[in-house]
């Protein structure tokens, strides 16, 4: 439970350490690599869910989450305090068949046409990775960021549903996607911009927490 705390709110904290414990108590690799993936895909769930305003149905009884009125995240650190991510999202192969089920994921939401601009799913991942601080995803702008919100007048709608969806996500309300319709982004446009963001959070933690197992040498 405290490994999935940590990798959910606070990524940057993930280390070799944290694998370790999980280690300790008798969790195998495999164990770990699928504990992580499971940690990520809830990631994507709970926003996907927060973003549309849907309910969540995993079909088992879960406890039903209670509004504190928290409305701040974790203080995040600077880059330079960011933990080292690399190429060991791979090791989700040690799972049968999931790698590949989670690149074709990842083509489909980063990759295919879709109703949104390239441009404007790098900024989306861009936000998103920050604010898992995700050092994987080129943070600095690009030729094409000018042109990333492409829709007149949706700058800052776009900015401010990726930022909260990311960080906040238990905030995101039905205003927040008013707005965006008001800045003439269509339905189909807005669920795609929720996909790239939670996408974005779920795997930089996968990345985060892969990335510690494979520093740790378990």
């Amino acid at each position: 439970m405290d490994f999935a705390r940590s990798l959910t709110a606070r990524p940057w904290e993930v280390g070799p350490a944290d694998i370790g414990r999980l280690s300790a108590v008798g969790f195998s690799r495999p164990s770990i690599v699928l504990v992580i993936g499971l940690v990520a895909m809830f990631n994507y769930l709970t926003r996907i869910a927060d973003g549309t305003g849907i309910e969540a149905d995993y079909g088992a009884e879960l406890p039903r989450f209670v509004y504190r009125g928290v409305m701040e995240s974790a203080l995040r650190p600077e880059p330079a305090q960011w933990p080292p991510v690399d190429d060991s999202i791979q090791l989700v192969s040690e799972l049968t068949g999931v790698y590949e089920a989670w690149c074709r994921w990842r083509e489909y939401v980063l990759e295919s046409p879709a109703p949104i601009s390239p441009a404007m799913r790098n900024q989306l991942r861009r936000i998103a990775a920050r604010n898992a601080c995700d050092s994987s995803v080129d943070l600095a702008d690009n030729a094409d960021s000018t042109d990333a919100w492409s829709t007149p007048g949706s700058t800052q709608a776009l900015s401010d549903l990726a930022e909260k969806l990311s960080r906040t996500p238990w905030l995101v309300t039905s205003s927040d996607v008013d707005a965006l319709r008001s800045a003439g982004l269509n339905d189909l446009s807005i669920l795609h911009v929720i996909a790239v963001v939670a996408y974005q959070s779920a795997e930089s933690r996968l990345r985060i927490g892969l990335s510690a197992l494979a520093r740790s040498g378990e």
